[in-house]
């Protein structure tokens, strides 16, 4: 029985190539091929918000639209849409050129970008002149009510077993794991397709038999992943740790850093443990650098294999992952805080200096020592207190 190289997950390898291979949906599938010709033969097109549950074949289904049309793909995220600057540079993307057809995508919006972004890709989807999809798992996201307006909507429905049993058969045929438990993984994935794949993977490289599956009701538990990759003493386990989980790698890599020393006790261990990690953020900065998004897998198995392993042996000890939170996030959290309330204040003397913010901001450290600054600039009591702190230097 051929299982197919443990460093290769099987949802890249068997990704659609056209839009009649993704499973299900086959009304959104229809429509969203029409949206697509109608670009092609020149008729203006609003931009297409996808929305629906994780691993319903979103995602897939834009990359094998994309392959179809003969599109080239360009995925932002947002931290691309920080300023003006790149805003219109990322606009001007979806223009075509030379090269053909550019499709712009921007994944994950309803988790991935916070309130403060929106505006930005709002101006993005309203000045773009060629093909713009917006992927979200919950279309009715407050925050993302401002898109909604400018984007024609197609739903996604969770996979019915019977379609997903179909995709588990086809996959487990070509792998020659005839005694792969397609039946069992597809009524457990309870519609989630990426999932299911991932479940079959894990199942044939331990054999075939008797891999206990993870309920995917409880697939989106924290707790639940963060005790797969510390307890686990095998490396499918680990990679398959956070299936289902509505969380980023990249975060999750966080939760994992933060929880290896009260996880692991050996001097050793903890270093490997790091290595590792330092190791996945490599490969995880090449995803972001060159929008390479197939090297995400090596970044998934060295950050979560490479720390399981680490460990000489599993230990018995009970840690309460969730109550070590991680510091990079509570940090970025002030920060940006911080520095949302200095620009606040710099505004303000902007207006009444009649100079630009940034100078504004320059000057901010020896405004902050001028006694009866801050009334004069009708500052909050909230922007008087973070004046203080400026003064004092503790901001």
């Amino acid at each position: 029985m051929s299982t197919g190289s443990v460093s290769e997950l099987w949802t890249g390898r068997y990704a659609p190539k056209k839009v009649s291979e993704v499973a299900g949906n086959d009304a959104a599938k229809e429509a969203i091929k029409k949206w697509a010709l109608e670009i092609a033969r020149g008729k203006p097109k609003k931009p297409l918000l996808i929305y629906g549950p994780p691993g319903t074949g979103k995602t897939a289904l834009v990359h094998a639209l994309a392959n179809e049309m003969g599109w080239i793909i360009i995925e932002s995220g947002a931290s691309d849409i920080r300023t003006a600057d790149s805003v219109a540079r990322i606009a001007g993307y979806s223009s075509g050129g030379l090269f053909g057809t550019r499709l712009l995508v921007f994944d994950e919006i309803d988790s991935a970008f916070d309130r403060g972004e929106i505006p930005a890709l709002t101006r993005i989807l309203s000045d773009a002149s060629g093909p713009v999809i917006v992927v979200a798992n919950d279309a009715k996201a407050q925050k993302i009510a401002p898109l909604r307006k400018l984007c024609d909507q197609i739903e996604f429905k969770k996979i019915s077993n019977g379609s997903v049993r179909d995709v588990l058969a086809d996959i487990a045929k070509a792998e020659g794991a005839s005694g792969a438990p397609v039946e069992k993984i597809a009524d457990n994935a309870k519609g989630d397709v990426r999932g299911a794949i991932n479940d079959l993977q894990a199942a044939c490289q331990g054999g075939c038999g008797g891999f206990p599956l993870m309920s995917r009701d409880r697939a989106g538990d924290l707790s639940t992943a963060l005790k797969t990759v510390f307890k686990a003493t095998g490396f499918s386990e680990a990679v398959g740790a956070g299936d289902g989980l509505d969380m980023e790698l990249d975060t999750l890599m966080l939760w994992i850093l933060e929880n290896i020393p009260a996880e692991y006790e050996d001097a050793e261990e903890v270093a490997e443990a790091m290595r590792w990690v330092s190791r996945s953020d490599v490969f995880a900065g090449r995803v972001y650098r060159r929008q390479d998004y197939g090297m995400l897998k090596y970044s998934r198995a060295l950050g979560l294999a490479g720390v399981a392993m680490s460990k000489k042996k599993p230990y018995l000890k009970f840690v309460q992952y969730e109550s070590h939170y991680p510091t990079a996030i509570r940090l970025f959290g002030f920060t940006k805080k911080s520095r949302g309330m200095r620009k606040a204040i710099a505004s303000k003397i902007a207006r009444a200096t009649h100079t630009s913010t940034n100078e504004a901001i320059k000057a901010i450290p020896f405004i902050a020592l001028l006694p009866g600054a801050a009334d004069y600039f009708e500052l909050t009591d909230e922007e008087k207190e973070a004046l203080q702190e400026l003064a004092s230097g503790k901001a």
